[in-house]
C-alpha cells in the first residue's frame, strides 16, 4: 500500500492513497464506510496507521474496499492536494555516515577503514520537508549544499533490544529520503580549526532547515519483498549523479535496527536514513544551486523530487 500525508482545499493534514489521477481520503472514506472511532483514529496519520499493525491495514483496507467504484468526497483529485512528507513530524530521524563503501571511497586518498558499528548522527523535525517543497540554501554560512540520495526506513512497532534476524519485522515502510548537507560553515567568527570543531561543523551542516527531504509516498513493507535489492538514482536537473543498490550497504537494514535499539527505543513512524553511494557533488566541488531540481528515485517507491532556492 502507498500511503501518503497530504492537504487539501478543506485544509489540516489527512492520510491518503494514490489512485489515479485521485487521493482516497481514507479517514473520509472509512467515515462513510461506517468504521469505528477506534479504526478511524488510526486513519489520521501515517504514524498512527503503522503503529496499530494489522489492525490499522485493516482498517486502511475496509476504507479502500468501500471507496472502489464509488464517488464521494474521500476521492480528491491529486490537483487540489499538497503532497507533505509522509511522516511530517517523526520523533526521531538516524542516519548513517559512511554507509556504502563507494561513498567512502571517493572522497579519500587512500584506502578506508570500515566502520566497526553503524556510525549513526541524527537530524531535528525542523529539517523535513515533503515532496515539491524547497531545498533553501541557508546563505553565507553554508555555500557548499550538497544531495545525498538515500532509503529511508519507517518503523511500524515499537522496538528495543532487538535481535537482527528480527529486525525486518519492526519495520513498516520504505521511502525515498535526500539527506541534504551543508559540506563546509563559516559561521561568521575567529576560531580555530581542528579535528573537533571540523566533526561538530559536519554535523550542524546535517542540520539546517529543509534538510530532510522525504515522499512522495510510503510503501508499506509488504509490497518490498527485499529492501537490500533495491536500485537508487539521483538526478540533478535531469543529469544521473549517484546510481547504485541498497544490496551494498555496509551494514544493512537489519544491523543498523539491531544496533540502535541497544541504546534507545524506536517508536512507530521513526526514520532511519540508511547511507547513501558514490556520486556526491562535493567530489567535484559542485555544489546545489538556486533553481536545480533534484530527484530521488528507488525501485517500487516512485520519485522525490524538491527544487533548490534561496532562502
Amino acid at each position: 500500500m502507498k500511503l501518503v500525508t497530504f492537504s487539501g482545499a478543506a485544509g489540516g493534514n489527512r492520510v491518503g492513497v494514490p489512485h489515479g489521477d485521485t487521493i482516497i481520503d481514507l479517514a473520509a472514506a472509512g467515515e462513510a464506510a461506517g468504521l469505528g472511532a477506534d479504526a478511524l483514529h488510526q486513519l489520521h496519520s501515517v504514524k498512527a496507521l503503522l503503529g496499530a499493525g494489522v489492525a490499522g491495514h485493516a482498517a486502511a483496507q475496509q476504507a479502500l474496499d468501500f471507496a472502489a467504484g464509488r464517488s464521494g468526497a474521500w476521492a480528491v483529485p491529486a490537483s487540489e492536494a499538497s503532497l507533505l512528507a509522509p511522516i511530517p513530524c517523526p520523533d526521531k530521524i538516524f542516519l548513517l555516515a559512511g554507509n556504502y563503501m563507494s561513498h567512502r571511497e571517493e572522497g579519500e586518498t587512500g584506502p578506508v577503514e570500515v566502520a566497526a558499528v553503524p556510525e549513526v548522527f541524527m537530524k531535528p523535525v525542523t529539517s523535513v520537508i515533503g515532496p515539491e517543497d524547497a531545498i533553501l540554501l541557508p546563505g553565507p554560512i553554508c555555500n557548499t549544499v550538497d544531495y545525498e540520495g538515500e532509503l529511508g526506513v519507517v518503523i511500524g512497532k515499537t522496538a528495543r533490544n532487538v535481535s537482527k534476524a528480527d529486525a525486518l519485522s519492526y519495520v513498516g515502510g520504505y521511502v525515498n529520503f535526500n539527506d541534504v548537507s551543508g559540506r563546509e560553515l563559516d559561521p561568521g567568527i575567529e576560531r580555530e580549526e581542528t579535528a573537533r570543531s571540523g566533526f561538530f561543523d559536519w554535523l550542524i551542516g546535517k542540520w539546517f532547515d529543509t534538510f530532510a527531504a522525504m515522499g512522495p509516498y510510503l510503501v508499506t513493507a509488504d509490497e518490498i519483498a527485499d529492501p537490500q535489492d533495491l536500485m537508487l538514482e539521483t538526478r540533478v536537473n535531469g543529469q544521473r549523479r549517484q546510481y547504485g543498490t541498497t544490496a551494498d550497504m555496509i551494514f544493512y537494514i537489519a544491523d543498523t535496527i539491531e544496533w540502535i535499539s541497544k541504546f534507545i527505543t524506536l517508536a512507530p513512524g521513526d526514520v532511519i536514513a540508511t547511507g547513501t553511494p558514490a556520486g556526491v557533488g562535493s567530489v567535484q566541488e559542485v555544489y546545489l544551486q538556486a533553481g536545480d531540481v533534484v530527484d530521488v528515485e528507488i525501485t517500487g517507491l516512485g520519485t522525490l523530487s524538491n527544487t533548490v532556492a534561496a532562502s
